[in-house]
């Protein structure tokens, strides 16, 4: 009777061992899935923003890229129409334009960053409670 008695409470103290063990790993799944989606999220607005200042630079610098095309009836005596430049207002105004994007985007990225620093701080709480 001895035998069984220390058996079964061995096997009792196992199983909780194993119950432990078990939450313990379900919770590591869960935080490994949560940083993911962190990771994530992340990588998106960080994206996000290179594509917008991508763009913004685009519109700034425009097409670099101007195809010369070659008139078939060229003589070199006649008078040719003066290249017209982007006059230095307007140019100051795009680069506005554009570093007012820029820094509306930096703000959103930085509130993004302080969302997920906030949810990181709740989350670690709850897990010690």
């Amino acid at each position: 009777m001895e035998v069984k008695k220390s058996f079964s409470d061995r096997k009792a103290s196992l199983k909780q061992v194993t119950e432990k063990y078990k939450n313990a790993i379900e919770n590591q799944v869960g935080d490994l899935k949560e940083n993911a989606g962190k990771i994530g999220r992340n990588a998106m607005v960080i994206g996000g923003v290179l594509v917008v200042g991508y763009l913004v630079a685009r519109l700034i610098a425009g097409s670099e890229k101007k195809q010369v095309k070659i008139d078939e009836n060229y003589h070199p005596n006649m008078p040719v129409a003066p290249v017209r430049r982007e006059f230095g207002l307007v140019s100051l105004i795009k680069q506005q334009i554009a570093l007012f994007l820029v820094a509306i985007a930096k703000e959103k990225l930085l509130e993004a960053i302080e969302q997920i620093r906030k949810n990181d701080t709740h989350h670690t709480r709850n897990l010690k409670s």
